[in-house]
C-alpha cells in the first residue's frame, strides 16, 4: 500500500516527465523522458517506476488527445523500465553504457511502435508506419545517446540524494 508521502512523489515525478516532454516537445525526437525514466527505474522499484510511466501517459493523453500511441506509450515505456531493472546488475551507474542503451532504445521506439501498427492495422502498415520514421529513430537514438552522456551522473546524484532527504 502507498502512503501519501510517496503518492506525492510519484504524481510529482510524472509531472516532471510531463515537463521535460512539453519543453522539447518543439524538437521532433529530442527528448529527456528516456533519461528521466532511465533515473526512476534505477532509483525507485519497478512497481513505482510503471506507475509514474502510466499516470505520464494518462497527463500525456489530457495535453494531447487520446489515440493509439497512448497504448503504445503505456507498453514501450514499460518495456524501458523492465529492461533498466534487469540491466542494473550490470551496468550500474556507467553513464557511457546507459547512453548506449538509451541509443538503442531511441532507435527502437518507432519499431515498436511499427509492431504494434502491424498488430492493429495490419502488417503493411506497420511496415511502412516504420520506414516513415527511421529519420526520426536515428535522430531520437542520437539524441539519447548525448543527453543520458552529458546528463546522467550529474541528475542520477541529485534525484538520489532528494531522495534520500525525502525519505
Amino acid at each position: 500500500m502507498l502512503n501519501v508521502r510517496k503518492i506525492v512523489l510519484l504524481a510529482l515525478l510524472a509531472a516532471g516527465a510531463l515537463a521535460l516532454q512539453v519543453s522539447l516537445s518543439f524538437i521532433p525526437n529530442v527528448e529527456l523522458v528516456t533519461l528521466w525514466f532511465l533515473i526512476i527505474g534505477l532509483s525507485l522499484s519497478f512497481k513505482e517506476s510503471v506507475i509514474i510511466v502510466f499516470v505520464f501517459t494518462l497527463l500525456e493523453a489530457l495535453v494531447w488527445g487520446f489515440a493509439d500511441w497512448v497504448l503504445g506509450y503505456l507498453w514501450i515505456w514499460t518495456v524501458w523500465i523492465l529492461i533498466i531493472r534487469m540491466l542494473k546488475p550490470i551496468l550500474k551507474d556507467n553513464a557511457h553504457h546507459w547512453a548506449l542503451l538509451g541509443a538503442l532504445f531511441g532507435f527502437l521506439f518507432g519499431f515498436l511502435f511499427a509492431v504494434q501498427h502491424a498488430i492493429l492495422y495490419g502488417l503493411n502498415m506497420g511496415i511502412v508506419y516504420w520506414i516513415r520514421g527511421i529519420s526520426f529513430d536515428i535522430i531520437h537514438a542520437f539524441s539519447n545517446y548525448s543527453l543520458i552522456l552529458i546528463l546522467f551522473k550529474p541528475i542520477y546524484k541529485v534525484f538520489n540524494n532528494l531522495l534520500r532527504k525525502w525519505g
